[in-house]
């Protein structure tokens, strides 16, 4: 999304809370639903997101969401930015990912509408009307051909992620699917390959997870697709989260059953033969595993001679999750990963790496983190008032000392630990 759009976006979601707020000043409504996304209630990709808030004058029923007269899932989310403006309401976040394939009827083709309901206690008490352009419509019937394609194309393809260097062959079945080699069993489940068994979960402490990770390709990654694409080729988009249509060319691997997700599986353990795969993304994924240097190996064991691999990693980014956050890397770090085994085609700082991302991403996060009136002071304050005093000089300033201590674990120049050695031998159990 460009930066005019991102302005748009959100000048229109606090266009929208300004009007709910005018709504509750005058008492209009009893229960209020808002969609932050899609944006202008256009639905443009076969697999969307809808995300938004509804605000009730009382404690509310259990709530259930429906499309098309069909109940659909839904997540709630935190929105302190709605309690704070609706103090005496009840107010909940929601985030639903939905398929725009599962929606389409033949009344829904014509009209390219579908009909968003929040219903309370068995009645309707909120509607929403969505739109779908042709693009998303075309995607989402194009969706069930490819994906066929890609299963057809992994059967052929995968091996068992416990047996060494991609050497265990598999047996396919309705449900379940069969290691030759060890017999160890994983699932087959009509949409995706599951090769994540408890095992391999606790090992690599694999969490379920709420929050949905949706960034676009960048203008590289579309370009090692096309390539890939162009010599009928595939390509692993190894972390891949939710996409917003399937590609025929790419697989998308994760650890969460997003939508769009192919394979389910961890980086360290890939279920795939050696060599199978024209090119590799990981994008944003290596700073979130537990050992980033065994992911890169694996990642250069599936692609084959003369493949391309784009890989992307945080430099200067606070703690984040999705579930854990382990490692960042220098521009000698990236390149260390695979110093032995590949050779650097371009090395670069992309668009969505500038700097100011840091600036923006650090400065907004330490705002939030503080109490509103250290908060409101530190607002005011200006780049000059923090770079010509020295850090040490600062740490007893009000909006140094009250920063929250879960906003001193994510924005930390240095975190320190003291360890001990155990008296027996080896490491105790985790």
């Amino acid at each position: 999304m460009s930066s005019g759009k991102r302005f748009l976006a959100r000048w229109a979601k606090r266009a929208r809370i300004a009007v709910a707020q005018l709504r509750e000043a005058l008492g209009i409504r009893s229960f209020g639903l808002y969609i932050d996304q899609p944006v202008h209630g256009e639905i443009q990709n076969a697999f969307f997101i809808i995300e938004g808030w509804f605000v009730s004058k009382f404690d509310s029923a259990p709530i259930s969401l429906r499309v098309n007269n069909r109940d659909v899932a839904w997540t709630a989310v935190e929105r302190p930015d709605v309690k704070r403006i609706f103090p005496r309401r009840s107010s909940q976040g929601f985030r639903a990912p939905l398929e725009v394939s599962r929606l389409l009827t033949d009344e829904v083709r014509s009209d390219k509408r579908t009909n968003l309901q929040f219903v309370e206690g068995g009645e309707v008490v909120a509607e929403y009307a969505l739109t779908m352009s042709d693009e998303a419509i075309r995607d989402a019937e194009l969706t069930p051909g490819y994906l066929r394609a890609k299963r057809e194309w992994l059967k052929q393809n995968m091996a068992c992620p416990l047996c060494p260097g991609g050497s265990g062959g598999l047996l396919f079945n309705d449900d379940r699917i069969q290691c030759i080699n060890c017999g160890e069993m994983f699932v087959n489940g009509g949409t995706v390959f599951d090769f994540l068994p408890q095992d391999l979960r606790r090992q690599f402490r694999i969490e379920d997870v709420d929050d949905v990770s949706t960034h676009p390709y960048d203008d590289i990654s579309k370009r090692v697709i096309e390539e890939a694409r162009r010599k009928e080729g595939k390509v692993l988009d190894c972390g891949c989260g939710m996409r917003t249509r399937v590609d025929e060319a790419v697989i998308c691997l994760d650890v969460t059953p997003f939508p769009t997700v192919d394979v389910l599986a961890v980086n360290q353990r890939l279920p795939f033969r050696n060599g199978v795969f024209d090119a590799v993304l990981s994008l944003n994924v290596l700073e979130h595993v537990t050992d980033p240097f065994l992911c890169a190996a694996e990642l250069v064991r599936v692609l084959k001679p003369g493949g391309t691999l784009h890989c992307c990693i945080p430099f200067l980014q606070p703690e984040h999750g999705y579930p854990h956050h382990y490692f960042n890397a220098t521009r000698s770090g990236l390149r260390e990963l695979f110093a032995s085994d590949l050779e650097i085609l371009e090395h670069l700082v992309p668009r969505s790496g500038e700097p100011v991302w840091t600036l923006h991403w650090f400065l907004s996060w330490y705002a939030e983190q503080l109490p509103s009136q250290e908060k409101k002071a530190f607002l005011k304050m200006r780049v000059r008032d923090v770079i010509e005093e020295s850090p040490s000089s600062l740490l007893d300033a009000p909006w140094v000392r009250f920063l929250s201590e879960d906003g001193k674990w994510k924005l930390a120049s240095t975190t320190a630990a003291v360890f001990r050695k155990p008296l027996t031998d080896g490491l105790s159990e985790r």
